[in-house]
């Protein structure tokens, strides 16, 4: 992220809208008390709009100064550096097996790279035992600043703030602009457990955040020389703490950033939320040169909430952004988003936000959600919300995270189209004008797919372009973007992913008769098209001038607009191969999209598209699910998906169900897996019937589960799974995307 004053600053990690009134991300399958229909879709110059890819040297979170030189808190020395040979020492370790193994000491360490990928210079920092950066960023002249962590006996500078320690756990240093000299180093005050962000003011003051060992929020000031703290403020209240993110206005205020579960945080009159609204809310605070508190304030709703980001802009309005699972944000009208949306991808929450502050802190001018991923793999780390900001010359706004299908790109986009085959994730990057308003916005993948692990690093450039780091496999990756202006427009084309419609995901494969979403741009009419069925109820393979065709065989559509289409794929799928899936428009051909053909790619329908994972379920009295509504505990509740494979005996493509029970075909079982445990897969529910749903499209599964007795009141969230049993060998399909009911 960068401030005004021309400071950059990360935090490691090794770790349009479209034509009618839907909602972005509205274009799943509607399913409503056993009526199945479809809703409009989702979200639907001359200087082309381009972009260009540099692979990483690694798989860290770049930063960026304003010249487009790239810095990694990771990398080998060179030759010349302060420090070019490890600091030496034995730590422990383990193998993937968990065996316990002896392993060097891991350094700290900084590298500069330019433009075009070359490595300028790169130096360690550290000592004997296990050192690591946390956060950097670069001054006026170009020197390096770094926080991290240490476990002890810390290489220090003569006349350093705390030049030895045996209890220390944090340390601040910088760098000269060449990386030959280590200009100074210091261990911090112990009360700093651990150190987040670093930032830097025009006169070469650093400032520190993170929390403390009792989790509360720091921040600290150090002496341009890192020869005195200036001060060291702890911030919290009872709950848990931590501050993230600090950027330093031009009168030297440092304006921080973190969450708090606290209920008695102090805030300062005139704050714009007193209290605390949700399990976890943001704070930002402002303090003045010498460390006392301006202005404080909660921001965020009933559920949790956490900034990534902060930045300034020439006015000192500040910017902040972040993740949240709260659907009552204060967001508000003529931004990017101000309503909560729930993507069908992402299992609970609208995920990401952004929002400006006036310069006093606690005045709050707009707010935003952006719709991202929350999407997680067991054993993960990536990122939620929006995790890179930065802000303009003229005051635009810039953000990046990672996303799904039905993004709100624009047709300025170098990417309109999402890239992948078998992923659920892109990245995304955004500009916004200075009131929240979307300008431009692309994914950012490349078509041999793999799910982005972050998105972070990002700086716009005095050509007009942005710089932004991405990362979807071992290495990241550097993406050079230009949005297409004055009329420029993106050409046509189809994703190459298809997805299952009711959770408009792609896991790598669609079954036989699944309900399939294919999302692009220029694929059908501006305003969407709905299916009528014929005479015999039967769907057309032709709707609005478009058809869908698998291996050169239309298909029934369900649903057609230029930037998303529903269709349904054959229940003579041949399994265990590929399929061809291209799209016909206006005499266009679009694709193909290649897919594999698997057993079962089970995805729940959800009641509200965009606005909970409530699934469309109706209880065991015969009435609708709901929180007004709920089953009770060991109740038969009865909820619909696809992806089940076919039922025996089949129904017909482009038909009904068949319009009594017929199981699934033979070996293949449903399976609904209790999620409510923390998210952890905790139990698997009874299954008392999987199979046709009458009076619904064929393809339709109806599934009927018992509610646990011993769940909690309350939301019950589960994952749809399906097994399918030939002879002794038993294969399991697990979608990591499920929904929910209401349980009393």
């Amino acid at each position: 992220m960068i401030d005004k004053t021309g400071g950059e600053q990360v935090k490691s990690s090794h770790h349009e809208h479209h034509a009618g009134t839907e909602r972005p991300g509205a274009g799943a399958l509607r399913i409503a008390v056993l009526v199945a229909m479809l809703g409009a879709s989702v979200s639907a110059q001359s200087v082309p709009a381009g972009i260009s890819t540099i692979q990483g040297p690694n798989g860290y979170r770049p930063l960026f100064d304003g010249s487009g030189n790239t810095y990694y808190l990771a990398g080998p020395p060179t030759l010349g550096a302060a420090q070019n040979q490890p600091g030496g020492g034995t730590c422990s370790g383990t193998t993937n097996n968990g065996i316990p193994i002896s392993l060097p000491c891991p350094d700290a360490a900084i590298s500069k790279f330019d433009l075009s990928g070359h490595q300028v210079w790169g130096t360690l920092l550290g000592g004997p035992t296990a050192d690591t950066g946390t956060g950097l960023v670069v001054d006026r002249s170009g020197n390096i600043l770094l926080t991290g962590s240490t476990a002890g006996q810390f290489p220090t500078t003569p006349g350093a703030a705390i030049g030895s320690s045996t209890s220390a756990t944090a340390f601040a240093a910088k760098v000269s602009s060449d990386g030959a000299k280590v200009l100074y180093s210091t261990y911090l005050p112990d009360s700093v457990a651990v150190s987040s962000a670093i930032a830097v003011d025009v006169a070469g003051n650093a400032y520190v955040v993170g929390k403390t060992s009792t989790g509360r929020g720091i921040v600290l000031k150090l002496s341009p020389d890192g020869s005195k703290i200036d001060y060291d403020v702890v911030l919290g209240g009872s709950g848990a703490m931590a501050l993230t993110g600090i950027a330093i206005d031009l009168a030297g205020n440092a304006v921080v950033t973190g969450q708090t579960t606290s209920s008695d945080f102090p805030v300062t009159p005139g704050a714009f939320q007193q209290n605390l609204n949700g399990i976890q809310n943001c704070v930002l605070v402002r303090l003045d040169p010498g460390g006392n508190i301006l202005s404080s304030t909660y921001f965020g709703g009933s559920g949790s909430d956490s900034p990534m980001s902060i930045a300034l802009d020439g006015d000192d309005n500040i910017v902040v952004a972040g993740s949240t699972s709260s659907l009552d944000l204060p967001a508000t009208a003529g931004t990017m988003q101000s309503t909560a949306i729930v993507p069908s991808w992402n299992n609970t929450s609208p995920a990401g936000f952004v929002a400006q502050f006036a310069p006093d802190g606690v005045s709050l001018k707009w707010a935003s959600y952006v719709m991202s991923s929350d999407f997680q793999l067991a054993g993960g780390n990536y990122d939620i919300g929006v995790s890179a900001l930065a802000i303009g010359p003229d005051g635009t706004i810039y953000i990046g995270g990672r996303t799904g299908p039905g993004f709100p790109v624009t047709s300025s986009a170098p990417e309109i189209c999402f890239e992948g085959t078998n992923n659920s994730t892109n990245g995304f990057l955004v500009q916004l004008n200075s009131n929240g308003a979307l300008m431009n916005a692309t994914y950012l993948g490349d078509s041999a797919g793999g799910d982005v692990l972050f998105v972070g690093g990002l700086v716009p450039l005095p050509d007009g372009t942005v710089l932004i780091g991405w990362r979807n496999s071992p290495l990241g990756v550097i993406s050079k973007v230009r949005f297409g202006d004055g009329g420029w427009t993106a050409p046509a084309c189809l994703s190459n992913d298809v997805l299952n419609a009711a959770t408009q995901t792609g896991s790598g494969g669609i079954s036989p008769g699944e309900l399939i979403t294919l999302t692009g741009y220029g694929l059908g009419p501006e305003i969407g098209a709905v299916y009528q069925p014929d005479a015999k109820g039967d769907i057309p393979t032709q709707l609005a001038g478009v058809q869908v065709l698998f291996d050169d065989v239309p298909v029934p559509i369900l649903y057609a607009q230029s930037r998303q289409i529903n269709a349904i794929a054959p229940v003579g799928l041949a399994l265990n191969g590929t399929t061809r899936v291209t799209v016909t428009y206006n005499n266009q051909q679009f694709g193909p999209a290649v897919a594999k053909t698997i057993f079962g790619n089970p995805g729940i329908f959800r009641l509200q598209i965009g606005q909970s994972a409530q699934a469309v379920a109706i209880n065991q009295d015969g009435t609708l699910n709901g929180s007004t509504n709920p089953a009770p505990r060991g109740s038969i509740v009865a909820v619909w998906g696809t992806g089940y494979g076919l039922t025996d005996p089949s129904c017909q493509s482009g038909g009904l169900n068949l319009p009594y029970a017929a199981p699934l075909s033979p070996g293949m079982s449903a399976l609904i897996v209790n999620t409510s445990s923390g998210g952890q897969l905790a139990s698997r529910t009874s299954v008392q019937y999987a199979g046709s749903a009458p009076s619904l499209p064929c393809g339709v599964v109806q599934i009927n589960f018992q509610v646990p007795m011993d769940i909690v009141p309350g939301t019950f969230s589960f994952l749809p799974w399906i097994q399918f049993q030939n002879g002794a060998v038993v294969t399991e399909s697990q979608p990591a995307i499920g929904g929910t009911i209401s349980v009393k």
